[in-house]
């Protein structure tokens, strides 16, 4: 069994991200953690740093009634959580992390398969920025695969891989392809965006070859253009999709993964996003 890890902030969840989870999980054939992200302590400790006129704060005289408040209600969600699950028929491991809710899930997800994150998710105190500093830590960090998605993940029904020769690409295929084996009866969509003029699929027999050996139905497709524009016009109404991206924030070798390029379709919000890095 794969270990799928689910990182869910303890006061803003929803039951719809978390029937996405359960299916996700069931699809890559894994056991489900939910990291329940507490940071009880976060907002008052921003507020206090913020209007600080000595270097000693007693937070207990100042934030113990907000803090034991937040923590009551922690514990309430989390019991919601876990009846949810539990009337689903699913057993959840739910691990509660109090830390800084990023570094808790980065060290979390160096034993782990694969990390899900709902697309919105944010700590942050004042407004945020789109996607969320939360969401784009992770993708530049994390350990496993990320898969960053919408709010409700009813069914895959058709798998589009980004693509364009580089070792980043095909490393996210084939992490893909192993983590959810379940899905080798969906359509799958190769996009390639033509660089450097070259119009034919770099390594496209070898790509052909391993695709064939794990899928039933497989189609190509090439564009010209901005690689981020390409993919957002193919995907802006695309329903019951999921895509891969082979990098985020790590590589300027091809403008295809630019973090930039990401950005744009996680703004979309309406598929879920795979990233990975070699």
């Amino acid at each position: 069994m794969k270990k799928v890890i689910a990182a869910v902030d303890a006061f803003n969840f929803t039951e719809q991200e978390l029937r996405s989870y359960k299916y996700l999980a069931e699809k890559a054939r894994g056991e489900l953690t939910i990291l329940f992200l507490e940071n009880i302590l976060g907002e008052s400790v921003v507020f206090a740093n913020a209007n600080a006129e000595s270097g000693y704060f007693d937070y207990d005289s100042l934030f113990g009634e907000e803090i034991r408040a937040r923590g009551l209600k922690a514990e309430a969600n989390k019991q919601k959580l876990k009846d949810f699950y539990r009337d689903n028929g699913m057993d959840v491991v739910v691990r509660e992390l109090t830390g800084a809710p990023a570094a808790e899930t980065i060290a979390e997800s160096q034993f782990a398969d694969l990390l899900l994150i709902r697309n919105t998710t944010s700590f942050a105190v004042l407004r945020d920025s789109n996607p969320p500093r939360f969401v784009r830590d992770l993708l530049a960090d994390a350990h496993c695969p990320v898969m960053i998605i919408p709010e409700n993940v009813h069914y895959i029904r058709e798998i589009v891989f980004s693509y364009n020769g580089s070792l980043s690409s095909s490393y996210a295929i084939r992490q893909f392809t192993l983590l959810f084996g379940e899905l080798s009866e969906t359509p799958v969509k190769v996009v390639y965006v033509v660089e450097n003029d070259e119009k034919r699929i770099p390594k496209g027999k070898l790509l052909k070859e391993y695709l064939n050996h794990h899928y039933e139905e497989v189609s190509y497709e090439s564009f010209t253009g901005t690689p981020s524009a390409e993919l957002m016009g193919l995907l802006l109404h695309a329903k019951n999709s999921v895509v891969t991206f082979g990098a985020y924030g790590r590589s300027r070798t091809s403008r295809f993964f630019h973090r930039s390029d990401a950005d744009s379709l996680l703004r979309i919000g309406n598929v879920p996003v795979f990233i990975t890095h070699p």
